[in-house]
């Protein structure tokens, strides 16, 4: 059986679960929660995205029916043989970024409420680094541990 996932991804329209996640083609999603990390010795601030929980598609829109959102690319950079894409959400504030193979399907999308959409993407050994639209933001995820994930803020 084909997930909703994978039934929304396909096709002309694509779509992710509009809330902060990874979302996996057999319908797994682990949800993120944005945070900042203080750092009392350095006094540094981190920002970045932690899991919060993991759950499934199903679970999710028996609470909220409409968690669709539809996904405009904007970017993409090859990656093992298919492609890393990033984008917008149907907000002016959403991004994405999911991961398809050769054949376009889906190996994992993140979504994000509050990052803006991504412009640009690049590959840094084992490390994606997406740049948001207004180049004010860079999120940096571990592509052998996707839940590590920081925002560093870009100074001008």
């Amino acid at each position: 059986m084909i997930s909703q996932i994978c039934k929304n991804w396909s096709g002309e329209t694509r779509r992710l679960p509009g809330i902060d996640c990874i979302a996996y083609p057999d319908g797994r999603v682990t949800v993120l929660r944005c945070c900042v990390l203080y750092d009392p010795e350095t006094k540094e601030r981190a920002r970045g995205y932690r899991p919060l929980c993991d759950t499934d598609i199903e679970s999710l829109e028996k609470y909220r029916a409409a968690c669709w959102t539809v996904i405009d690319e904007w970017a993409s950079v090859s990656y093992e043989g298919g492609k890393i894409y990033g984008g917008d959400g149907g907000m002016g504030n959403e991004g994405f970024i999911a991961c398809a193979d050769a054949r376009d399907e889906l190996v994992w999308g993140m979504f994000f409420e509050s990052t803006n959409p991504i412009r640009h993407l690049k590959i840094e050994g084992k490390t994606l680094v997406a740049i948001n639209e207004h180049n004010e933001l860079r999120i940096e995820i571990n592509l052998d541990s996707l839940t590590e994930i920081k925002l560093i803020p870009i100074k001008s």
